[in-house]
């Protein structure tokens, strides 16, 4: 072995190029034996160690992502619920386009209906796709933002969820009327329109919105932001969560 290639490991890690180091000597003794071209052995290494990355960083993305476990669309009864279509559920998520343009995903309907379910069985497609994602609910996200702003880092914290281009905020409609929560929650909103989306839940629907914000003018303002750029869609039905309680008893 040539004082370079002994080398070579120690070259490897100091790049942090893991993959290469790991497989190199095996990849170069199949590339002699099935003779391929040197840009055929570099290219084979350099997928293992891309493939390597991605899978690092989704674990890494769904990590911090707080998203419950178990959610999938492929896990989700789309008859026992009306209002919401199938085939516009799977395009988004797999198309991505209306998360780089920063549009945002209202879901309505009462508890139990499946809104969770959706949001999140989004989010975990959104990772897939190497797109980080927060899952908050309506509740914790508001105290953690007003805490922000109690310590005069309000926007500091709006800035850092910034890296989250989505944003999934659960059952919005359980925050308490209060000029602290609401204030906080009109900035986000502000904060992220047309640059950020956020995937809502709500039990409430907007003409509700009243019981959320103290103010109506901020009420409309906030509606608006979300709407202008937004996927609405109202879930009917009974309680999703009773019907699959009641199927796993039977």
């Amino acid at each position: 072995m040539s004082n370079l290639t002994a080398s070579l490991p120690l070259m490897l890690k100091t790049l942090r190029l893991s993959e290469f180091r790991t497989h190199w000597e095996s990849i170069a003794e199949k590339a002699l034996h099935d003779q391929w071209r040197p840009e055929q052995y570099l290219s084979e290494l350099c997928h293992m160690e891309l493939a390597s990355r991605t899978d690092k960083r989704q674990l890494r993305f769904l990590k911090e992502s707080n998203l419950p476990s178990g959610k999938s669309l492929g896990g989700f009864d789309f008859t026992a619920i009306d209002g919401v279509n199938k085939a516009i559920m799977y395009d988004l998520a797999d198309n991505h386009e209306w998360i780089k343009q920063g549009k945002n995903l209202l879901l309505f309907g009462a508890s139990g209906v499946g809104k969770t379910h959706l949001a999140s069985s989004l989010g975990y497609s959104l990772i897939e796709a190497g797109i980080r994602v927060k899952f908050y609910s309506a509740t914790a996200l508001v105290q953690h933002l007003q805490e922000a702003k109690q310590a005069l880092k309000l926007q500091d914290a709006l800035n850092k969820l910034d890296k989250y281009h989505a944003l999934i905020i659960d059952d919005i409609g359980y925050i308490r009327k209060t000029e602290q929560e609401t204030s906080v929650l009109f900035e986000l909103i502000a904060h992220r329109y047309e640059r950020f989306s956020m995937l809502i839940t709500s039990n409430q629907a907007f003409e509700d919105w009243d019981d959320l914000f103290t103010d109506t003018t901020m009420t409309v303002a906030a509606i608006d932001r979300l709407v202008h750029h937004a996927h609405i869609i109202q879930l009917v039905g009974e309680s999703y969560r009773r019907k699959s309680a009641m199927k796993k008893e039977s």
